[in-house]
């Protein structure tokens, strides 16, 4: 579950952040009783279950393709990251007159049944990139460390440290010399692969296993529909093209766990007792788009990270009060697991907690393409509101965001 993340150079975000790094934990500033009852802001980290919100143009969408680079470039490499799924190259992802780009990021995680970690743990990983002569990016440094108590300095374990390709790189407590050949590709990827690394392959598990919904883009901003291989799927695609692979996989392989999940999705939306067994060429519309999201959220191997835009769009109200439900459910099943999404329906707020609002605003100060983000449970006031019993959707919809 990813804790917090830091940007720096990356389109909008200038240098910015959501929710608690380690420098955070190691200061006492994350949920900082005392401080929120001075009436200060306090540090909070992300929550398994974030609802992103804020005007047009404010940074949202630029925020989820910014993690879904991250991802890529983890996995893919940075050249390519930079000009898959609509970018347009490093040198317009990069910030106007920044000479790199970098992030840190923090994760809670567990252990997955692997002895060679402990339980829980919190993985701190940060990486730097910079583009060539021809802007061409490529890794100038990766760290990656890990401990189990966040608070306490000496407890952080350095397991990977590399700078213009070598560096240092633990395999099984032991220290060895790390060398790459090739700075478009990460070496958390590199040493990610080996199980003599067992951190490095946790976190590079759960950074190529984030998921980017795009249940709800339209036919046109989404592009041409993904080819669907024939045959049997295990999980649904981004745009969900191949549902009825996934439905057909899990009839074949497992038929009780199956009709249970049909049984609960047609409790959920009564139109698929209806449709179990023609089911519509095209479920992209509302409210079928619900049904994929439900799909999606009941799969037998739980997304580590799921981000998805607007996904209570054109869904009537009483749809949205299921799926904000079953956002909640999964967050509760799913305990290592994590949501975040964008929305302007106040009304999916009311079942949000402060800690789970993130609001993202344009700064018109000093950086006018600069955005600023904050958690709203960091505001003694609003947290206050909320214990009086006024809902987040109320707080929003009265315009006290917006301040």
């Amino acid at each position: 579950m990813l804790l917090g993340i830091r940007i720096k150079n990356y389109s909008l975000f200038l240098d910015d952040r959501a929710g608690a790094l380690l420098e955070d934990y190691l200061s006492g500033g994350v949920n900082n009783g005392a401080a929120m009852s001075a009436g200060l802001p306090a540090i909070i980290p992300m929550s398994s279950l974030n609802a992103v919100i804020g005007r047009n143009q404010s940074g949202k969408s630029t925020f989820f393709d910014c993690l879904s680079f991250i991802s890529d470039a983890v996995s893919k490499g940075c050249v390519e990251a930079s000009v898959i799924r609509g970018r347009s190259g490093f040198s317009r992802l990069i910030s106007q007159g920044a000479d790199s780009m970098s992030f840190e990021l923090l994760f809670f995680m567990s252990n997955g049944h692997n002895p060679a970690l402990p339980d829980e743990f919190y993985v701190s990983y940060s990486f730097s990139l910079r583009p060539d002569g021809n802007g061409k990016p490529s890794f100038i440094s990766e760290n990656v460390r890990y401990t189990t108590r966040p608070e306490h300095k000496d407890s952080y374990k350095t397991v990977l440290s590399v700078e213009n390709g070598t560096g240092r790189v633990y395999f099984s407590d032991i220290a060895m010399e790390a060398s790459l050949s090739d700075s478009r590709h990460s070496a958390l990827r590199t040493y990610g692969n080996i199980l003599q690394c067992p951190v490095l392959n946790a976190l590079l598990d759960e950074m190529t296993k984030w998921f980017f919904c795009r249940f709800s883009v339209s036919k046109a901003e989404n592009g041409m529909k993904q080819k669907v291989a024939p045959g049997a799927h295990k999980h649904l695609n981004s745009d969900g093209s191949n549902m009825k692979n996934v439905l057909d996989y899990l009839s074949k392989e497992n038929p009780k766990q199956y009709r249970r999940l049909m049984d609960r999705l047609s409790e959920k939306i009564p139109k698929v007792g209806r449709v179990m067994d023609k089911l519509p060429d095209d479920f992209r519309s509302s409210p079928n788009r619900l049904f994929l999201y439900l799909l999606l959220l009941h799969d037998p191997v739980p997304r580590p990270l799921i981000c998805i835009e607007t996904p209570d769009l054109e869904l009537y109200h009483d749809m949205v009060d299921v799926l904000s439900a079953e956002f909640r459910d999964y967050s509760i099943r799913n305990p290592y697991s994590q949501i975040i999404f964008s929305t302007h329906n106040p009304y999916i707020l009311e079942a949000m907690a402060p800690n789970e609002v993130w609001i993202f605003k344009r700064s018109d100060e000093e950086e006018p393409d600069s955005v600023d983000i904050r958690c709203a449970g960091a505001d003694p006031v609003v947290s206050e509101m909320y214990e009086q019993g006024v809902g987040m959707g109320a707080m929003w919809y009265s315009g006290h965001f917006d301040d």
